[in-house]
């Protein structure tokens, strides 16, 4: 048995979803994917941090001065469309605080 690079290993999937029919995502498409499954995981934890804490979207929104609608698209993903100052008043209608940071790769900065 000899060894495949991971390289090889892709290109041959790629091919063999073409040869089947299959969409070949590019890597942008891939990104952005996965940029909506971490926004999806993210929300959901703060759905769970809701509900451990026993309160309702209803409460939440009350809190915040919005629609309990508003929190659900919140905690089903829709957060990178969602304004600073949503964010910031759901994290504080769960008694949190949000910080901002701006990661740079070599340093970070507390923006809010």
């Amino acid at each position: 048995m000899s060894a495949v690079s991971w390289e090889e290993t892709k290109r041959r999937a790629r091919e063999r979803r073409a040869a089947a029919g299959l969409p070949v995502r590019s890597s942008a498409e891939k990104r952005e994917a996965m940029d909506r499954l971490v926004a999806e995981v993210r929300a959901h934890r703060l759905a769970e941090i809701r509900q451990e804490q026993a309160l309702t979207q209803r409460a939440v929104a009350t809190a915040m001065g919005v629609s309990a609608p508003r929190v659900s698209a919140i905690e089903h993903g829709d957060i990178d469309r969602a304004e600073l100052a949503t964010l910031r008043s759901y994290v504080e209608a769960l008694g949190g605080r949000l910080r901002v940071v701006a990661d740079f790769g070599d340093a970070e900065f507390t923006v809010a």
